[in-house]
């Protein structure tokens, strides 16, 4: 059986947790991964980095999970860097019949910044300009091992139907 991993790829305050959230509403069987979460769990604090080693284990944990119960994964996650992606779908190559689907926000860095202001837990926005370099510099690829990119200016997500493409990810 297919297993779909969707990557959501974008600076902080883009859109990506909103785009978790859609896509799971539009697939009951799935689960959202987030770094945040993970964060948050195991350090107190969402904003705490912590010790990588830790938090790619759960991701490890929790992903292995997802698929054992044939869910469909929605890592949320900044996934600026092309290192990052990288490993992680270095890491998702090891997993038989897997689709990866990838989704690229393009929000523009003042509308981040913006965004930023009014939400609880703010990240400085010096990281935001570091992502928003990071992703500028190389910005996502199908080359890179994704079986589909999509990537969605930051005023149309609200306008995506995701209803209709539900059936094209069915495990």
């Amino acid at each position: 059986m297919t297993s779909v991993f969707h990557v959501l790829i974008g600076c902080p305050a883009s859109g990506k947790s909103t785009l978790a959230a859609h896509l799971h509403q539009a697939i009951p069987q799935s689960q959202i991964i987030s770094t945040d979460q993970i964060r948050e769990n195991l350090f107190g604090d969402a904003a705490t980095q912590g010790d990588w080693t830790l938090i790619n284990s759960e991701i490890s944990t929790q992903i292995a999970q997802a698929i054992a119960a044939g869910k469909q994964i929605i890592y949320d996650a900044t996934n600026a860097e092309k290192a990052w992606r990288s490993e992680l779908l270095d890491s998702l190559k090891k997993l038989d019949d897997l689709k990866i689907i990838g989704w690229y926000l393009q929000t523009p860095l003042e509308v981040c910044y913006q965004r930023n202001k009014n939400r609880l837990r703010q990240v400085p926005e010096d990281v935001i300009e570091t992502y928003a370099i990071a992703l500028e510099k190389s910005p996502p690829s199908k080359d890179e091992g994704f079986t589909e990119l999509h990537r969605i200016p930051y005023d149309q997500l609200e306008n995506i139907d995701f209803s209709q493409l539900r059936s094209q990810w069915k495990n």
